[in-house]
């Protein structure tokens, strides 16, 4: 076996593979060590001010974006108190109408029972004139009728037919001769 495989394989080769790993490579230490620090002075030059810039951005923003929606909150509470009072000044306008309405109802409600007394009122006393009028002619009707009779009655015991104007006044001066004196019909 040719003497770089056998190195590569670890045979005949006292440190082997591990051992490479173990121990420090100076020329890959500096090398490494060289690359990291030219990447960083790279980074410093051309790559972190836009960086940073980049991120004192977004900071402002977000300062920005918080100031704002400070101020809308502050906005929204001044908005949320006028809001409050209108909608009280709301209820109390709701409230008053709501009252001024009762007051018209029972000023109605008032108003529709006095006028139904009044007519109720005039009804019984236009019945009270109507039965008045109804018992004068009925005493009217009963008197012709007690006059009518009455002529009847004296004829049958008379046996004579009187002149019957005659036996009218004669009844009819005596009906009425009764009602003064109050034993009559």
């Amino acid at each position: 076996m040719p003497p770089l495989e056998a190195a590569a394989m670890g045979i005949g080769d006292r440190k082997g593979p591990i051992m490479d790993f173990v121990t420090p490579n100076i020329t890959n230490l500096l090398t490494t060590a060289g690359g990291f620090i030219l990447f960083v002075w790279v980074l410093a030059k051309f790559a972190w001010g836009p960086i940073l810039n980049l991120l004192d951005a977004r900071r402002q923003k977000i300062e920005g974006d918080y100031a704002a929606a400070e101020k809308n909150l502050a906005e929204a509470e001044g908005l949320k108190g006028d809001f409050e009072a209108k909608l009280a000044d709301i209820k109390s306008i709701e409230r008053e109408r709501v009252q001024e309405a009762v007051r018209r109802g029972e000023g109605l409600a008032d108003g529709i029972v006095a006028k139904a007394r009044h007519e109720a009122d005039e009804t019984r006393i236009k019945t009270g004139q109507d039965l008045e009028m109804d018992a004068h002619k009925a005493q009217l009707e009963l008197r012709d009728s007690v006059v009518a009779m009455a002529i009847g009655a004296a004829e049958k015991v008379i046996g004579l037919k009187l002149d019957d104007a005659l036996h009218r006044k004669l009844i009819t001066e005596y009906i009425d001769e009764l009602d003064k004196t109050g034993s009559g019909a």
